[in-house]
């Protein structure tokens, strides 16, 4: 028969069993952090996406073909870091790219792209009046942007992250959409 000595567990057999006991409430009680920009694919793919569209598409305005290519940013902060890591060193022509992250202002310096992100929403409207007629490719990320007056709106199709494109809001900012852009979009206004 077992004595009352030989049945007090020694304390690191405890050890085990507390942890186990200890170990959900830890996981439950986490806080959840901020996506680290260098894992957050959707701001990958789109940074990518932006760069490749830019390739495509001509801006008629003689203006908008010197100097550096602006691609603005507006929300998205990951977004603009991936721009900067990937591609700020890049060129579209001969035209070295420069990524600007705006202030939160419904009248967007010029640039050639302005991409303004879901937490912008609420400037939308405001931005799209000042920015009517004038050369500047907006890109945005929400359903009904391309009846709003985008002219590259991303969504996601079957958990991928795809591009719709206008062509009408396209030629009302003066720019021609290359073949290849148009084609490979998910869906296309005309």
């Amino acid at each position: 028969m077992p004595t009352a000595k030989s049945m007090i567990r020694p304390p690191f057999l405890l050890w085990p069993r507390r942890l186990l006991v200890l170990l959900p409430l830890l996981l439950c009680s986490a806080v959840q952090q901020p996506r680290d920009a260098e894992k957050d694919t959707t701001s990958i793919l789109q940074a990518n996406y932006i760069y490749n569209i830019a390739k495509l598409v001509e801006w008629k305005d003689p203006e908008m073909r010197q100097g550096n290519f602006i691609i603005g940013v507006l929300g998205g902060a990951n977004l603009y870091q991936e721009l900067i890591k990937q591609y700020s060193t890049r060129t579209i022509g001969k035209q070295p790219i420069e990524v600007r992250k705006l202030p939160r202002t419904a009248d967007p310096e010029r640039c050639h792209m302005l991409f303004v992100g879901k937490s912008e929403l609420a400037l939308m409207p405001e931005i799209l009046k000042n920015l009517k007629g004038k050369p500047t490719l907006m890109v945005t990320e929400y359903s009904g942007a391309l009846e709003d007056g985008a002219v590259v709106n991303f969504v996601k199709v079957d958990n991928l992250l795809k591009y719709e494109l206008s062509m009408l809001n396209a030629k009302e900012h003066g720019l021609v959409v290359g073949l290849t852009l148009k084609n490979l979009a998910h869906r296309v206004e005309e």
